[in-house]
């Protein structure tokens, strides 16, 4: 198990646009891996992987079911490891709370597509399509913003994120004086 060290905002590897996954080979397998551990060890529900500092276009992620989110989904408690993912169908609206492991202790209502299709790889290099709603749809669009450099700051009002930017500047300052 290894556990990566999370990139947190304002580093610029999280602006910037990730990678086509060429080689499908052991190295690719112990990267997918360790975004795996990473995600565990932070609780988090997806990781892209600009997030631990590869510019590579893979994204892991796992939505625990919990009681208060309505009726047990497909997609609930299963394991996604979407390699070079492409959205390739979207409806409808819906907003949710959304959190990054990049924007610590920030939380922020986000409007997104209610349902997506994605096609992606898996790490042995096997295409495949999935289609999903509500959480599952929030978090492949949210980490395959990361892949292409979007932070999700930049989905706010243009006051909410300059509030969140704020703070960050002043938690980073504080942290530096430590």
């Amino acid at each position: 198990m290894a556990v990566l060290e999370i990139v947190e905002w304002p580093e610029k590897v999280l602006e910037t646009r990730a990678q086509e996954v060429v080689h499908f080979d052991d190295a690719l397998r112990k990267v997918v891996q360790d975004m795996h551990d990473t995600m565990d060890d932070h609780n988090a529900l997806g990781l892209a992987a600009n997030q631990v500092g590869v510019l590579q276009r893979i994204v892991v992620m796992r939505i625990p079911y919990g009681r208060k989110d309505g009726p047990r989904m497909w997609w609930h408690d299963k394991r996604f490891t979407l390699i070079n993912p492409v959205i390739t169908k979207t409806e409808g609206r819906a907003t949710l709370s959304e959190g990054c492991l990049s924007f610590p202790g920030i939380y922020e209502y986000i409007q997104r597509a209610d349902e997506i299709t994605v096609q992606a790889y898996d790490e042995q290099g096997k295409k495949f399509e999935v289609s999903g709603s509500e959480y599952f749809s929030a978090c492949v669009q949210h980490e395959t913003d990361h892949l292409d450099g979007i932070v999700f700051v930049n989905r706010m009002s243009r006051l909410k994120a300059a509030l969140v930017r704020k703070k960050l500047q002043k938690q980073l300052v504080m942290s530096q004086g430590e």
